[in-house]
C-alpha cells in the first residue's frame, strides 16, 4: 500500500559547483635561442629567467577541484562531491556538510566550495530519500532523521580513509534538519568528530511534527509551510515522540551554533538552550535572519528574505581555522 505523505518544512533549489584550474606558461626559450653570440651576459640573464620560472611553479595555487563521490549504507549509494585543493602527498581538514529538509548537495555546495577555497577539503552529499531530487538511492517514504544520521555515519567512514583529509580534523557542519542529524551523530563517534558547526539547527522538529498533524487531521494533511516538502508517516512516527534534549550534550568538542533571529520554523530560543546543554559551545546570533542565510538554503522564501553569508562565513573561517 502506497504510504501518504506528511507535509513538513522549507523547499528546494539549484547546484553549485565547479572546478577552477590554474595554467602557467614559459615564453623565454626562443629569446635564448637569438642571443647566444653575448655568452656571459646572455647565459646569466637566461639562468635568472629559468629560475625565476621554477619559483613560479613553485608557488603555484593548488588546483581546485570538484569531484562526484559515492558512498555506501547498508546498499544504498550515498551521491556527493568533494571540493578540495589538489596537493601531492599532503593532508587536509575536511568538512561534512549536511543539508536541509527537501535540499539536497546543491543547497550546501557554495559553502563547500568556499571551504575549498580557504585549503580544506569538503564534501556535501544527498540524504538517501531526503527529496525528490535527490541523486542518492532510497525513497522519500524511507527517510527519517534516523536513517540520515546512518547516512553520515557511512559518509564519515568513508571520507576519513581518504587519502588526502586528515582523519584527526575532520567538521560536521549541518543546517536545519542537517544540523540535528550532525548534532545525534556526533553524540555517537564523538571520537571521530574535531568540531561541530549548526546552522539554525532543528531541534523543535518533534513539536513542528505534532503541530503540523493537526493542521490535517492525519498523514497527508496540509500542513508545513504552503505545503512545499513531503516527508512520510515512518517520518513523523519516528520521531514525533523523541526527546531531543535528552540526546544531545554528550559531545564535549567545540560547537558553534549560528541562528538567525527572526526565524519563524525553528525559533532561536532552540540554539538558546542548546548552548546550556553543550559543554564548549557558543552561540552567534545573526540580526534579522530567518531560516536559511542565501538563497540556496531558502527555496521560495529566499527572495524576500535576504542574503547573510557574508556576515555568517568570516564566523565559519574562525571556527575552522582558528588563529
Amino acid at each position: 500500500m502506497k504510504t501518504k505523505t506528511y507535509l513538513f518544512s522549507l523547499a528546494f533549489l539549484f547546484a553549485l559547483s565547479f572546478t577552477v584550474t590554474t595554467a602557467c606558461s614559459d615564453d623565454d626559450n626562443d629569446e635564448m635561442e637569438l642571443q647566444k653570440d653575448n655568452d656571459n651576459d646572455d647565459n646569466l640573464d637566461n639562468d635568472n629567467d629559468d629560475n625565476s620560472d621554477n619559483d613560479n611553479d613553485d608557488n603555484l595555487e593548488p588546483e581546485l577541484v570538484c569531484e562526484e563521490l559515492y558512498c555506501n549504507r547498508d546498499g544504498y549509494k550515498i551521491y556527493g562531491k568533494m571540493y578540495r585543493k589538489v596537493s601531492e602527498g599532503s593532508k587536509a581538514p575536511c568538512v561534512i556538510l549536511s543539508h536541509s529538509s527537501s535540499l539536497t548537495h546543491a543547497a550546501m555546495a557554495g559553502y563547500a566550495d568556499s571551504i575549498a577555497e580557504k585549503g580544506m577539503s569538503a564534501y556535501c552529499f544527498d540524504f538517501c530519500g531526503g527529496s525528490s531530487e535527490s541523486q542518492s538511492d532510497g525513497s522519500t517514504d524511507e527517510m527519517t532523521v534516523f536513517t540520515e544520521v546512518d547516512d553520515l555515519k557511512a559518509v564519515l567512514e568513508t571520507v576519513k580513509k581518504l587519502p588526502y583529509v586528515d582523519a584527526d580534523s575532520i567538521f560536521l557542519l549541518g543546517s536545519s534538519q542537517g544540523g540535528l542529524v550532525s548534532a545525534l551523530t556526533a553524540e555517537d563517534v564523538a571520537s571521530d568528530i574535531r568540531g561541530m558547526i549548526l546552522f539554525y539547527p532543528a531541534f523543535n522538529i518533534p513539536e513542528l511534527v505534532k503541530m503540523f498533524s493537526g493542521f490535517g487531521g492525519g498523514f497527508g494533511g496540509t500542513g508545513g509551510f504552503g505545503g512545499m516538502v513531503s516527508t512520510s508517516e515512518a517520518f513523523v512516527e519516528s520521531i514525533k515522540d523523541f526527546d531531543v534534549w535528552s540526546h544531545i550534550g554528550g559531545y564535549a568538542g567545540p560547537v558553534l551554533i549560528i541562528h538567525g533571529t527572526n526565524d519563524f520554523i525553528v525559533p532561536i530560543s532552540n540554539s538558546e538552550k542548546a548552548v546550556t546543554i553543550y559543554p564548549n559551545a557558543s552561540l552567534v546570533r545573526i540580526e534579522g535572519a530567518n531560516h536559511g542565510f542565501n538563497n540556496a538554503n531558502l527555496g521560495g522564501y529566499g527572495s524576500m528574505m535576504g542574503e547573510y553569508d557574508d556576515e555568517v562565513m568570516p564566523y565559519v573561517y574562525s571556527f575552522l581555522m582558528p588563529r
